[in-house]
């Protein structure tokens, strides 16, 4: 929804009477992750003129939301302020509320930046090479979905790994995650750190594994390749949940879930990757790689892809993004070698490839 003049002008004065020049070049920092003067707007200008040019400057490139969205955080005791911001734009309210993931911000496994409850931290700058021509509020919006479809997996109380919703009641982990521990099998959804302190215990839903495909060997030892894994070996589990979860309404709008790709995305070498997951049972982390892809495998042979992006014990099964959020893996292991330089994922084609086959394709829609 494009402001109208009218408006523009209503809104410009709310933020004038709420926000210092020093509020506005933080609050536009954390929401967008870059620098007012230096992004948006010229110094030098009145306090509304300023406001006014940041406006017209957000809503060409659409990320007006999610900087309204940080104002509204940032001023609980504000009423004024917050019911005019949800009388142009109702959504904020929800996306206001929602915990955001934190960023780690990497190039080729190097962490270069690490912000917390931004929408967008540096997207201009840091990863526009890896991008195509993507709303930043399209791409903020998409992220605050997957925060919904990915989980915690949880055995007999403790945590074990990350998985992600890939039908309406239906989570894809790793094998090697709930191998021997079917039976105890809970995934937590909605487990992240609140912007203002605090966690969100999230929501807990029992599962039962109905399919999976072991991992090889080799990757049980200091030389994972040798024998390299075969087509079968692909390292996942295929949860059932006990509750439909996928079409819960969350913050106004269903839950939803991660479609499996019926064909390999279209990556090469250098590729960033983004995972989103749960490294050390932690509340939910996104990291991203903008130079990460190291290895692709050939059509038909050795069914892993390997990257830079960094991840920690717990992180085995999370979904593995490229920068315009395409699905291309499911996370499952690390590089053994003393000084690591890869991590690994399943290509995420092949195991809906693997589960279609197998009968279970009505739980993936």
């Amino acid at each position: 929804m494009a402001l109208q003049p009218r408006e523009t002008g209503t809104l410009v004065d709310l933020l004038a009477g709420a926000l210092s020049e020093y509020d506005l070049q933080t609050i536009v920092a954390e929401s967008t992750g870059d620098d007012l003067y230096v992004e948006w707007v010229g110094s030098g200008n009145p306090l509304k003129q300023t406001i006014r040019e940041l406006i017209e400057a957000m809503e060409k490139v659409g990320v007006t939301p999610q900087f309204l969205a940080e104002v509204y955080r940032k001023r609980p005791r504000r009423n004024d302020v917050r019911q005019g911001i949800a009388l142009l734009y109702p959504e904020i309210i929800g996306l206001a509320a929602q915990a955001p993931a934190d960023f780690d911000l990497q190039t080729q496994g190097i962490t270069q930046e690490k912000t917390q409850g931004t929408f967008a931290p540096g997207l201009q700058r840091n990863i526009k090479n890896h991008l195509n021509m993507l709303s930043i509020g399209q791409w903020a919006q998409r992220l605050s979905e997957i925060q919904r479809q990915v989980c915690l997996v949880e055995i007999s109380g403790r945590s074990a790994g990350t998985g992600f919703l890939v039908g309406p009641n239906a989570v894809l982990t790793n094998w090697h995650v709930v191998e021997g521990a079917q039976a105890n099998i809970v995934c937590r959804f909605d487990y992240a750190e609140h912007p203002v302190g605090g966690r969100e215990t999230g929501t807990r839903v029992a599962g039962q594994v109905v399919w999976h495909r072991p991992y090889a060997q080799a990757e049980l030892t200091s030389t994972p390749d040798n024998p390299p894994p075969l087509s079968t070996e692909l390292d996942f589990a295929l949860i059932e949940l006990a509750s439909v979860v996928g079409t819960e309404g969350i913050v106004g709008m269903e839950r939803g879930f991660i479609e499996l790709p019926s064909s390999s995305a279209p990556i090469a070498v250098g590729t960033g990757v983004i995972i989103v997951q749960h490294p050390d049972g932690a509340p939910m982390k996104l990291v991203i790689d903008s130079d990460a892809v190291q290895e692709l495998p050939p059509p038909g042979n050795w069914p892993r892809i390997r990257y830079s992006t960094n991840t920690a014990p717990g992180s085995s099964g999370s979904p593995c993004f490229t920068m315009e959020w395409e699905l291309i893996a499911i996370h499952h292991f690390g590089d053994p070698a003393w000084k690591a330089v890869f991590n690994q994922g399943v290509p995420a084609y092949l195991v809906r490839e693997d589960i279609v086959a197998a009968g279970h394709g009505p739980l993936l829609r």
